[in-house]
């Protein structure tokens, strides 16, 4: 698939949640850690992220904000084309919760939303996907919604 029909079945999957309008949703995405230096020479290009160390869980990429599902379709394959290599692996998570869910994400110097107090809060979904991108042709390799290990095949 390519990048357009990779974000639009991200984007259908956020408006088949309940209350999918008055909602937000944050999008991570995990790199390799030889693509995470490449994803750093690229940073300039990579408006409204940041490049992320989680310590122990990788390195990647963050959304500075969380966007309103209304209005705000996802552009996540489309931003990695910014990152040059031919083949590039990603886990990607989508955690969409209710709009009054956010604020306490938000700290005065973070780089990036804290997600704890958004999951701590019990309303949020989320959508974990691994994929690859060969060239400009993006294999999706597993995608479920935890805590659910199930794949969804019709995504």
């Amino acid at each position: 698939m390519d990048a357009a029909t990779f974000d639009a079945a991200i984007e259908r999957w956020l408006h088949r949640q309940a209350d999918y309008l008055g909602s937000s949703y944050h999008v991570q995405i995990k790199l390799w850690s030889s693509e995470v230096e490449i994803a750093e020479l690229t940073a300039a290009e990579l408006t409204g992220w940041v490049i992320i160390d989680w310590q122990h869980r990788g390195r990647g990429l963050s959304a500075k904000r969380a966007l309103p599902v209304a209005n705000n379709p996802p552009n996540v394959a489309c931003l990695l084309n910014a990152i040059h290599p031919d083949l590039l692996h990603v886990q990607v998570q989508v955690v969409m919760a209710p709009d009054a869910d956010w604020p306490e994400a938000y700290q005065q110097h973070s780089l990036a939303p804290d997600l704890m107090p958004v999951l701590d809060a019990g309303h949020a979904v989320a959508l974990n996907i691994s994929a690859e991108r060969d060239h400009d042709e993006w294999r999706l390799t597993r995608v479920h919604q935890p805590p659910d290990d199930e794949n969804i095949d019709d995504f």
